[in-house]
């Protein structure tokens, strides 16, 4: 097969049109999840709408440039995806809600839709959406950490006698699930670059925004993915990676604390003084060449002379701590718990297609004897459970497994696969952390963690009509066959 200089011309400006459009793409997903996660999450149909517009831009730009093929079609999460969401309109439709369904259904297809654009990027693209989305996770932790340091705005939550991190999301615990997968990507990265001070910087001011939420469950998904991460990349390497960091965020926190109680006023000098010794402490524990046990020697040590030179200030750590502790270090929730109860009298009532999307009214006996009313049960999957079924679960699982194994098809070798193993371990904590609370109701925080899975897939064959039949090698027109 003979190329014309023509036709030479054409591949190269259809290449580039091709490059400007994903790269565009990769863009726009990039402001989604920006105007997501500063919008309260999307929550909100004033900020759903221009979010999901910003999605379907991308989706429709990089379909135009590149159009779907077979491969895209056989990616193993978008069959259950679709039938999850087709179930959820019907779903509605059968209890009598017909247009309840829409809303997660569209929220399915636009995970879907993301994946298939995050996985057509180029190296250089991902790694610019990659470090935006890491600088906009830095953004909401450090709104979270003002919130509580300064009473600022609508960055803090109080509730239980104390002020903890509730960021540009309005709720403390939908904060801690976007930080929680964010900093175990920057930690996968770290892994893999163990000596980088900005990865350590980052991973420490996530961290301190996460622990500043205050979020029993945003720390149960951190450390269920530093196991994870631990499992994939090895004990010693992740142990060294991660302890700066962590003795970082701990500093920070300890110098925070003094902030927390309402019935205090906040320290906010004391805060930053915390802040910057932390960001400080991740830095130069980076540079570090000791071994696994020393080095963590070395950072309790650090610990325990920052705890016993705040309690020699008069940091007031030591009573701030016992009043965290009253309030946050227990397992005790009995609304929560009254919640749980609802929900299973529900599916126990209509098991196989649960009270329809969005209908699923939680009543129960609080402690008073008061009617207690919930909207969401504080658990993703048995929230499903309620309100679409056995069948809707049925469903959710057949997609989690899929993107399990999505996911573990998609295995790197070498430096990459620490950010592959990063991308795992985030996915995991937010499995876990779904099950403490209604973050799938907020659309933000789910294309988030969708978006990052979607970076570390491989990418899709290309379809038949791009490829050659025979090796194409581009020459001028000879001269005597031109005459």
């Amino acid at each position: 097969m003979v190329v014309t200089g023509t036709d030479q011309r054409d591949t190269r400006a259809d290449g580039a049109s091709e490059r400007w459009t994903t790269q565009l793409a990769g863009l726009l997903l990039l402001a989604a999840v920006a105007a997501g996660l500063l919008g309260q999450g999307a929550y909100y149909p004033s900020v759903q709408r221009p979010f999901a517009m910003l999605i379907a831009l991308a989706t429709l730009l990089e379909l135009v440039g590149r159009p779907l093929t077979r491969d895209d079609l056989r990616l193993l999460p978008v069959v259950p995806a679709l039938a999850l969401a087709a179930w959820a309109v019907l779903d509605g439709a059968l209890m009598g809600s017909a247009g309840a369904g829409i809303g997660p259904a569209l929220l399915l297809v636009g995970m879907v839709a993301v994946l298939v654009v995050c996985r057509r990027l180029a190296q250089e693209d991902w790694e610019v959406l990659l470090a935006g989305v890491i600088g906009i996770g830095l953004l909401v932790a450090l709104a979270g950490w003002l919130g509580v340091a300064d009473r600022v705005g609508l960055w803090a939550f109080q509730a239980q006698g104390l002020w903890r991190a509730s960021s540009t999301l309005t709720y403390p615990n939908a904060t801690a699930a976007v930080l929680a997968p964010i900093s175990l990507v920057v930690l996968g990265r770290l892994v893999g670059t163990p000596r980088s001070v900005p990865l350590a910087v980052a991973a420490a001011g996530l961290l301190t925004g996460l622990a500043a939420t205050m979020s029993r469950a945003g720390v149960l998904a951190v450390v269920v993915g530093l196991v994870v991460l631990a499992g994939l990349r090895g004990v010693g390497v992740t142990a060294r990676a991660a302890a700066g960091p962590v003795a970082g965020a701990v500093v920070a926190l300890l110098c925070l604390l003094p902030s927390m109680p309402a019935a205090s006023p906040p320290r906010p000098a004391l805060a930053l003084a915390g802040l910057g010794a932390g960001l400080a402490l991740a830095a130069v524990t980076t540079q570090l060449r000791l071994r696994r046990w020393p080095a963590l020697a070395l950072l309790g040590a650090i610990l325990l002379a920052a705890v016993a030179g705040l309690l020699a200030s008069g940091g007031g750590v030591g009573g701030t701590a016992q009043t965290v502790a009253e309030a946050r270090v227990n397992l005790a929730s009995p609304d929560r718990t009254g919640a749980l109860h609802a929900a299973v009298r529900l599916v126990a009532q209509q098991p196989l297609t649960g009270t329809g999307p969005g209908q699923a009214d939680l009543r129960w006996k609080g402690q008073d004897h008061g009617n207690q009313l919930y909207a969401y049960v504080h658990n993703e999957y048995l929230q499903v459970a309620a309100e679409l079924g056995l069948v809707g679960l049925v469903l959710l699982v057949v997609l989690l497994v899929a993107i399990a194994r999505t996911l573990w098809r998609a295995r790197p070798a070498g430096r990459a696969g620490a950010t592959w193993a990063g991308v795992v371990a985030a996915a995991a904590a937010f499995a876990v952390h779904s099950g403490f609370d209604f973050v799938w109701h907020l659309p933000a925080i789910v294309l988030t963690v969708a978006l990052l899975v979607g970076l570390v897939l491989q990418a899709p064959d290309p379809a038949p009509a791009h490829k050659p039949s025979l090796p194409v090698q581009a020459k001028e027109p000879d001269e005597n066959q031109a005459h």
